[in-house]
């Protein structure tokens, strides 16, 4: 992107471009141009009155003029001072509020002591509404609801202070007038106002201000600089952290990505199947946020790194999948599936030129519902037959019969909309994109959760950009919890067995719980299928259909000689795990384990317990650059990988401390002996 600047922070990070990296960035922040009622109204929001805690109430009063003139001697308007009576403490607080809107102060009530005979109130304090200090709130407590504004606390001493004497009557015991912070005149809040101040603050910004404005990364965002102060102190604290941003030719922050090092530990066991996903613009009231997302060996979901992207051009994304790639060491992921964007596509298509890319097949259904509500509202049949056009076809001729039938019937021959879904067909329905692995399972009831629902069932929807940040990695510190509550559980329970296969107890012990109960559904189903032999030989072929409908047919073909089956319904090549056509073959050939071949390595128990090998920089000269690099990089996944596991208790923390120091004085002398050698 030749309008575009990028900042990059990261230890040992290998980019691709070395020398187009532009050395640190100050972030501009300018006001953007409003009028004078949009002013007005912004600044009565920026600073709200915000009440008390602990035993302080947050009521603010707005006396009437009625409450003024009992307290007016003459022309004179007095101001408080000590020795002044009133008949009740509300006569003293009304006095004390029409001082305040004189002067131009709010005023709130403060402490208040009871009598220890009789429980009565003896003394009341009222101060300005600047009073005390803003409440520290921690942002990671997701537990707690905070209130999407800023406090008005700046430190103010201003109060009075009235004790009831035996009388009855109210005396003023401490009074302070001066204030630390201007006066002025303190509009009333008209009707239509507080309508308006009871808006969230997004649906207070004016019309006039751009999308990046709104959400905090163009000119006048105002939380860019905080932003990147929380990914440097990230960083500090963890220096597996990565992030970088783009900016625009103004030199305003435009697109952010980020990734700790749980993200990266996930790619390297997880990123074969890799989801670009922006459904949570779907909210507006949500910033910008894409991920790149996956599935673990448990089926839950997993972040591989995160992005705010303003500027959705081309270039953008060409920028935000390299630096991504080049975190991830330039290892590419087998499928990559985005939404059905062009420009997504098109830069995709350019960034990774030999990964099966795929459209969002839900995403695609969801604009439909968009761009063709006429046909959805008059016919309730299209929705079901749509679906399965596209869905249940088994070859290609049978999909292409399918959509002219459903063009015909419903008369949209003609219809723009779907003749794009057409054009693209290779790159969304299935019967065209079988053979590569997504991790997905057709037909599958247990469906994977998205971005927008986990967001959703996490309650981030603050448009505050750095409490999201923090918000979201503790949401994520929360789904690696479920990880391990999955493996204990797995560890700790056996499934029950619905078949005497012994094939279905080795998977009991290979698979996690959650594959196995997919496994273990593919393998009861098998019983209810019928099989032909059509080709007899060194391949095999069978014809294997469903007892109650034997139109639908599958072909299943055995490689006796080299162990190999497969089917024309793709689905290990799909989501990994055998079909249920496959089982009914092998069932019948009597093979009574599952092969080796076909058990695949990222749905088992033992996923993340990978030998640590080599093969990144085997293909790289030693003496260059990039070897360092890699070598570097490769190392520090390892050593965040060996502290994840030394750290799990003290015994074994002890156990890693004392080989990691065994290992460092190996690298040492290795080091030195390297150094004599060279010497001579």
């Amino acid at each position: 992107m030749e309008s575009a600047s990028t900042l990059s922070a990261s230890l040992g990070f290998d980019h691709s471009q070395e020398d187009e990296v532009e050395p640190v960035i100050q972030i501009q922040s300018e006001q953007p141009h409003m009028d004078e009622q949009d002013i007005s109204i912004l600044s009565l929001v920026s600073v709200p009155l915000q009440g008390g805690s602990g035993g302080e109430s947050s009521r603010v009063e707005h006396p009437g003029s009625e409450c003024i003139d009992d307290f007016l001697t003459g022309s004179d308007q007095l101001e408080p001072r000590l020795g002044m009576e009133f008949d009740s403490s509300d006569d003293a607080r009304a006095f004390y509020s029409a001082y305040a809107e004189r002067v131009g102060f709010r005023v709130r009530n403060s402490k208040s002591f009871t009598s220890r005979v009789d429980d009565t109130v003896i003394m009341r304090r009222f101060v300005c509404s600047k009073q005390g200090r803003p409440t520290k709130k921690d942002p990671f407590d997701l537990t707690k609801k905070r209130r999407n504004r800023i406090s008005s606390r700046e430190g103010c001493k201003a109060m009075l202070q009235v004790n009831r004497r035996e009388n009855g009557q109210w005396v003023v015991s401490r009074c302070v007038l001066e204030h630390c912070h201007p006066l002025g005149i303190v509009p009333k809040q008209f009707p239509s106002l507080q309508k308006k101040l009871a808006k969230k603050p997004w649906e207070l910004i004016p019309s006039s201000v751009s999308e990046a404005q709104q959400n905090g990364l163009g000119v006048g965002g105002g939380v860019a600089q905080s932003l990147l102060e929380y990914f440097k102190r990230m960083q500090t604290d963890n220096p597996a952290f990565f992030y970088a941003v783009q900016v625009d030719q103004n030199n305003c922050l435009a697109n952010v990505f980020w990734a700790d090092a749980r993200a990266r530990m996930a790619y390297g066991y997880f990123g074969d199947a890799v989801v670009f996903d922006m459904t949570c613009k779907k909210n507006k009231r949500m910033v910008p946020f894409a991920a790149f997302s996956g599935m673990n060996h448990h089926r839950q979901l997993i972040v591989f790194g995160c992005a705010f992207m303003t500027d959705e051009n081309e270039a953008s994304f060409i920028w935000l999948f390299e630096t991504w790639l080049s975190l991830m060491s330039g290892r590419y992921p087998v499928s990559f599936v985005t939404p059905f964007n062009e420009v997504i596509g098109s830069a995709s298509a350019k960034v990774f030129p030999n990964v099966q890319h795929r459209f969002c097949q839900r995403d695609i259904f969801r604009k439909c519902k968009e761009k063709l509500p006429d046909v959805y509202s008059e016919y309730a049949s299209f929705k079901n037959e749509f679906k399965k056009c596209v869905n249940e076809s088994e070859s290609s001729g049978e999909f292409e019969l399918s959509w002219r039938l459903l063009l015909d019937k419903y008369g949209l021959e003609g219809n723009m909309w779907l003749k794009s879904l057409y054009n693209v067909r290779q790159r969304w329905v299935p019967v065209y994109i079988r053979g590569t692995f997504y991790a997905e399972m057709p037909g599958s009831a247990l469906k994977s959760e998205r971005m927008h629902n986990f967001f959703q069932r996490n309650s981030l929807t603050t448009t505050t950009l750095r409490d999201l940040v923090s918000q979201f990695d503790k949401a994520m510190a929360g789904q690696c919890e479920k990880e391990i509550h999955a493996d204990f559980a797995m560890i700790h329970s056996k499934p029950i067995m619905k078949t005497p296969s012994p094939m279905e107890k080795q998977a009991s012990e290979i698979y996690t719980r959650v594959i196995f109960d997919l496994f273990q559904e593919e393998l009861v189903e098998a019983s209810g299928f019928l099989m032909d032999k059509v080709e007899d030989g060194l391949i095999s072929k069978f014809r294997v259909t469903k007892v109650d409908d034997t139109n639908r047919a599958y072909l299943v073909m055995y490689n006796a000689s080299e162990k190999t089956i497969n089917c024309s319904c793709s689905m290990y090549e799909t989501s990994g795990i055998l079909c249920r056509h496959v089982f009914r073959v092998l069932m019948v050939l009597c093979v009574l384990t599952l092969p080796s071949e076909y058990i695949l390595r990222r749905w088992t128990r033992n996923a993340k317990s990978a030998i640590l090998s080599y093969e990144n920089c085997a293909h790289v000269p030693s003496n260059s650059f990039r070897a360092f690099s890699l070598r570097f990089n490769d190392l520090c996944r390892d050593a965040i990988r060996y502290a994840e596991e030394g750290a799990t208790s003290a015994v074994i923390y002890k156990v890693a401390k004392e080989a990691f120091q065994n290992a460092f004085n190996e690298v040492f002398s290795a080091k030195k002996g390297s150094f004599f050698n060279k010497a001579k």
